[in-house]
Parts: structure tokens; C-alpha cells; sequence
């Protein structure tokens, strides 16, 4: 999550209820609603040159000439995000990277300069060091960004690795979550679920070393390939009404991408591209691959809005452009509530997707 995503508002916390502070643990208040008064503090004290501030996937800063600057940031820290028994060194900071430059893509925006910082113990040895920031490197240069700088520190606590980037956008590709409007069609790139299918796999232990898919799960786990290409190719049409990435999940963005543009949605399960993958690691735990599909997280997927009428052309644009699949999953609607329509038309909540502070 970036600090755009970090700092979302929602709108319960407009109250003023927002300035009553409490000593009880942050595990009792919940992610969305402490990230909602961060956000509050931060918004008060916005500068001239901030264009949009806390509530995206990138804060937007004014720039000279046509251009805009994006600025985002995300950490990883082990045991929350990744366990070193599971994920090499290398993965570790390719994933820190590209999760920053999915950021800076939902944008619509091309990433330019990182800055990574490392927190480690005493005891970490040299060569997973090395190897951590030889992933930073190779996510980076594969993205078209430069690493320029960095912290290390020692921690009497678990590994972290944190990452900041900033980006540039052209005004008139700008996307921000806010704009998506009732009628709308609800979109998303390539399929979901095999990210949360490869964590499963691990959690479970389940083995079997010839099998492509369950390679497929575990790469698309520990090394995320973010949609840059697509969303340069959706924002160039200008058709997109609203836009961002998937990183916790379908079942926790999509409320966020509705909660900025001040509607609800409808989704259609049997809609859903649900990666190959994740329904045969799925089948083999007898999980849900819709389950995964929703609340797995860390897709690194785009979900985007636009006017029905220009989904054929959108489809278009990025299969030429990448290859790649664009898949209507349901519609924008008026009002707040977000519901999930199962085949035989039965209507339910979405759910819920992953949450800081949730299990703890």
C-alpha cells in the first residue's frame, strides 16, 4: 500500500469524532479507521503544490511544463509480509520494489526515482543483504526507475524493507479513484486469486515439484509484475474513469476506489478471471478459488471504471498494446452499498479482504 492508500479517509470519520483520541491498542480502532485520521491530520496542513494528497495510490505534486510528479511509498516487514524461510532474499526486495512501482502505474504514471531503506539485525548476513538489494535493483531497472539513495539501520526486531518512489504523469493521463460514476462498467486486467493461491501453498505445505501451476502460484506470490504497460495503455485513451491497483484484494480496494468516488458497485462472481492457477491449488486444498479471487491480495491487477459504452474500445487498446486480457466484472452504482451477485442471481456482501491489525 502506498501513501496515497495508506492515509484513505473514509467518510464515517468526518465526524467529529475523528479528534478523540483514546490509549486503547490500534488493533481495537482497525486499519481503515486509524489510517482515516492520519489522513485528517495530513490533510489539514497541504501546501500549494499538492494536487491530491492522502486518499490514492500516489500523492500528486505540481510540476513544471506538462507534467506532473507522483510520490508514493510502501514497506514490507517480515512476518507480515513475507517469512525468509518461505521467500529468497532476492524475491524479497523485488517485491518491495514492484509493489511501489504498481503504485506509480495506477496512476497512470511512469516510474522515475526510488529511494529504499533497510532495517536488519545484527546477525542478518552479508550475502541476503546484497541479495535483498539486488532484487531492489532488478525490479527497479526493470520498471525504468533508478534506486538514488537509502537508509540502513540496525533493528533488535524483525527485517523490514521500506521503499519510496516518485513518478511522472502527464496531466491529461492522470487517474485517481475518484470519477467513477453510476452506470459505469467495473473492470479488471489479467485474473486474480494466484498471488493469495500461492500463499496457501505455503501456509499448507503443499508439495509437488513438477507441477507448472504451482509454480505459476508461487512466482505470482513472491514476484509481482506490475501492470505498467496496461495502464500506460488505458490512460492514453482517456476513457478510464477511475483507476487503481489490487493489492489487498477485490473485496477491500474495491470499496476504497468507491468510497473516494462517492458510489457503490455491483459484482458478478461468475464474471471474475480467476487465474488457472489459483483454482487448481484451490481444487487441491479444497479452498474456494473465489475466496482467493477476492481476498487472496497482492494481484497487483488493476481495477479501473469506465463509461459502458467504452469497454470494447478500452479491451482493444490493451490487447493490442500487451496482450493482455481486460475483463468487465460488474457496475458502478448509486448509493453506497457494494454487493456480490452469484450466478443464480443471489445477492451478498462482498466481504472483506486483508487488513493490518486484523489478527492481531
Amino acid at each position: 500500500m502506498s501513501v496515497g492508500q495508506e492515509l484513505k479517509l473514509l467518510p464515517c470519520e468526518l465526524s467529529g469524532a475523528t479528534s478523540i483520541v483514546t490509549d486503547r491498542p490500534i488493533r481495537d480502532l482497525g486499519e481503515n479507521r486509524l489510517i482515516a485520521r492520519f489522513r485528517a491530520l495530513a490533510s489539514a496542513s497541504l501546501g500549494p503544490g499538492v494536487i491530491v494528497g492522502p486518499g490514492d495510490d500516489a500523492a500528486v505534486l505540481s510540476a513544471d511544463g506538462d507534467r506532473l510528479l507522483l510520490l508514493a511509498c510502501d514497506m514490507m516487514v517480515e512476518g507480515v509480509h513475507f517469512r525468509r524461510h518461505w521467500a529468497t532474499p532476492r524475491q524479497i526486495g523485488w517485491k518491495a520494489m514492484a509493489q511501489n512501482v504498481s503504485d506509480i502505474a495506477a496512476m497512470g504514471g511512469s516510474p522515475f526515482a526510488a529511494v529504499a531503506s533497510i532495517a536488519a539485525p545484527g546477525d542478518f548476513p552479508e550475502a541476503a543483504a546484497i541479495d535483498i538489494a539486488d532484487g531492489l535493483v532488478a525490479a527497479a531497472s526493470r520498471y525504468g526507475a533508478s534506486i538514488v539513495g537509502g537508509d540502513l539501520v540496525g533493528s533488535t526486531g524483525p527485517l523490514v524493507v521500506d521503499v519510496a518512489i516518485t513518478g511522472w504523469v502527464p496531466r491529461d493521463h492522470l487517474l485517481l479513484r475518484r470519477g467513477a460514476a453510476p452506470g459505469d462498467a467495473v473492470l479488471v486486467t489479467g485474473s486474480l486469486g494466484a498471488a493469495g493461491a500461492g500463499l496457501a501453498v505455503l501456509e499448507h505445505g503443499l508439495k509437488e515439484p513438477d507441477s507448472s501451476l504451482l509454480a505459476d502460484v508461487l512466482r505470482a506470490h513472491h514476484e509481482p509484475q506490475p501492470r505498467l504497460n496496461e495502464a500506460w495503455a488505458i490512460a492514453v485513451t482517456g476513457l478510464a474513469s477511475a483507476m487503481m491497483d489490487l493489492s489487498d484484494g477485490l473485496a477491500d480496494d474495491l470499496p476504497r476506489l468507491c468510497a473516494e468516488s462517492g458510489v457503490g458497485a455491483r459484482i458478478h462472481a461468475d464474471a471474475i478471471p480467476i487465474a488457472p492457477a489459483c483454482s487448481w491449488v484451490a481444487r487441491r486444498l479444497n479452498l474456494s478459488d473465489l475466496a482467493f479471487a477476492l481476498s487472496g491480495g497482492e494481484d497487483y491487477e488493476l481495477l479501473l471504471t469506465c463509461p459502458q459504452q467504452a469497454v470494447p474500445q478500452l479491451q482493444r487498446a490493451v490487447l493490442d498494446a500487451t496482450g493482455a486480457a481486460l475483463t468487465p466484472i460488474g457496475e458502478i452504482t448509486a448509493g453506497e452499498g457494494i454487493t456480490l451477485v452469484d450466478a443464480e442471481g443471489r445477492q451478498r456482501p462482498l466481504g472483506h479482504g486483508f487488513e493490518h491489525f486484523g489478527d492481531t
